[in-house]
């Protein structure tokens, strides 16, 4: 009898002692067809900015990330029902979404604009969008704006929501649409890419609405969760030691860095 005590004794050790060295996992909320943030090559591998950055991240948490892909108006929801840890996926800190979950500090800035034919003779201004169908995502700030500072009924203007950016792309090129209303940066990928090449260009200036597009993105948590100070600590270590830059300087011929 002692003999198996002893044993057990020993196994629980054991146990305890994984457990206590056991690989801390993060199940991170993306997505997959946001470039050149996250989307996936040839192979199905995921890649982009913000996973390599978040990669460095989980290195500095001493953590593993795993990253789960869904549509963009999935991620809070999944979140919430405790699917995923964190989202990470060009998310803007909005007071809309901060009543729902905790952000990070700011993570990058990215200013909304429109993309249309150039020459279109289509601006900022609502009243060169009259009589227009315009391309947002679903569940996006882009969205929100259109339902609620230029509605239909007011604007002229006739919204069409798509799931993906890459959707989005697809209809403009074809004219299905007159013009996409995305972030300034992702729209710059897909213009240097493909959209210049086919007379697409930014129209008009950058739309500023503080209060529906935030001040920039973050990295989204569950409501009191010290996640949030985690990432906080892993994102300056990111935008100190180079990391950020490099990344950065890949994709965007300027930074998308907060200012220091």
């Amino acid at each position: 009898m002692k003999r198996i005590f002893l044993k057990s004794a020993v196994a629980a050790c054991a146990l305890l002692a994984f457990g206590a060295h056991a690989e801390k996992v993060i199940k991170i909320g993306t997505l997959s067809d946001y470039a050149p943030f996250e989307y996936k090559d040839a192979s199905g591998k995921l890649m982009g900015m913000e996973i390599e950055i978040g990669n460095a991240m989980c290195k500095a948490m001493k953590a593993r990330c795993e990253y789960v892909t869904m549509d963009f108006d999935a991620l809070i929801p999944a979140l919430k029902a405790k699917k995923v840890d964190a989202v990470m996926a060009q998310m803007s800190i909005t007071d809309q979404r901060k009543r729902v979950v905790d952000f990070t500090n700011l993570f990058t800035l990215a200013p909304v604009q429109y993309v249309a034919k150039a020459g279109a003779g289509i601006t900022e201004n609502p009243a060169t969008l009259k009589g227009k169908v315009v391309g947002v995502q679903s569940g996006s700030t882009h969205e929100t704006y259109l339902t609620k500072r230029l509605p239909k009924s007011s604007s002229g203007i006739d919204m069409k929501v798509y799931q993906s950016m890459d959707q989005i792309w697809l209809d403009l090129e074809s004219g299905r649409l007159n013009a996409a209303f995305a972030d300034t940066t992702v729209a710059h990928d897909w213009l240097e890419k493909s959209g210049k090449g086919k007379g697409f260009a930014f129209a008009g200036q950058p739309v500023e609405d503080l209060q529906i597009f935030g001040e920039g993105t973050g990295i989204a948590v569950r409501k009191g969760d010290p996640l949030r100070n985690e990432f906080n600590k892993a994102i300056e270590v990111v935008l100190n030691d180079g990391t950020f830059a490099a990344e950065n300087k890949k994709v965007f011929p300027f930074s998308i860095a907060p200012a220091k």
